[in-house]
């Protein structure tokens, strides 16, 4: 019954290990919304050094904002981009992205037909 008892406390514990190596933390960043003109703002997402992380616009449409123009993802510690969006007042028009040293691009209808 020992045997049983420490077996099961062994696993326990080695269990509760795994699953605490993988948790996924949400940071908060830092950033700064612009106003540029009419309905359209600037913002941009700094990391706790300062670096951009991410830059783009927003839309605003009464109370709500929606991504548009062009969206911009950094590389971490880097100014190398690593992804590029393109949004019409909150529609994904294209995406640009870099895996493995390669440049892959989606355009509205395949990103429509992913979605699909």
């Amino acid at each position: 019954m020992n045997k049983l008892i420490s077996a099961f406390l062994f696993l326990l514990i080695f269990s509760t290990g795994l699953f605490a190596q993988q948790t996924i933390k949400n940071v908060e960043h830092e950033y700064v919304i612009t106003h540029v003109e009419n309905n359209i703002y600037d913002v941009k997402f700094f990391d706790n050094e300062g670096n951009i992380l991410q830059k783009g616009q927003y839309w605003k449409e009464g109370n709500k904002v929606k991504p548009h123009g062009t969206w911009v993802l950094f590389g971490f510690n880097s100014d190398k981009v690593i992804t590029k969006a393109v949004y019409d007042k909150g529609e994904k028009i294209s995406i640009e992205t870099i895996i493995d040293g390669k440049v892959i691009i989606a355009d509205k209808q395949q990103l429509a037909a992913k979605n699909n």
